[in-house]
């Protein structure tokens, strides 16, 4: 039950889970870490670093949330939740913060500059670490129905 172990860590905590607190406010200070390039108009070596740890990070974040979608599914159908994973709304977040940074990292993914503008994207991932937020939608759920 490696993946469970995984998803208990990854998912907001929502217990006393000392690892799970632990990342999520790691998740959080790379966030606004990320965002740290984004104020600058020019290049240099430390912010291209920063641009490059933290996309690193968020693909393995993306991948650990998607191995373990059957998890976060609420009526579990086998493969079909890890289909259906990159077309909900945080993995699309996820997917759209990351695709302009893969231009550092390889020439070949040039098409993704188009993307630039969504490289504030990263912002709207601390949604996702947020009580408050998960709180109100919470309640927006309960009541929509």
């Amino acid at each position: 039950m490696l993946r469970k172990k995984i998803f208990d860590i990854i998912e907001v905590a929502k217990d006393d889970s000392k690892l799970s607190i632990l990342y999520d406010r790691f998740m959080m200070v790379v966030i606004v870490i990320s965002l740290v390039p984004l104020f600058f108009k020019e290049s240099h070596f430390l912010l291209t670093l920063i641009e490059v740890v933290t996309v690193i990070i968020f693909v393995i974040d993306y991948i650990l949330r998607w191995i373990t979608a059957d998890f976060h599914d609420k009526n579990p159908k086998g493969i079909l939740s890890f289909i259906k994973y990159p077309f909900t709304a945080w993995a699309i977040i996820d997917i759209l913060a990351i695709l302009p940074s893969l231009t550092m990292l390889n020439g070949s993914f040039r098409i993704f500059k188009l993307f630039r503008l969504w490289r504030a994207l990263k912002a709207l991932k601390i949604l996702r670490y947020s009580k408050s937020f998960s709180l109100i939608l919470s309640v927006i759920k309960r009541e929509k129905k």
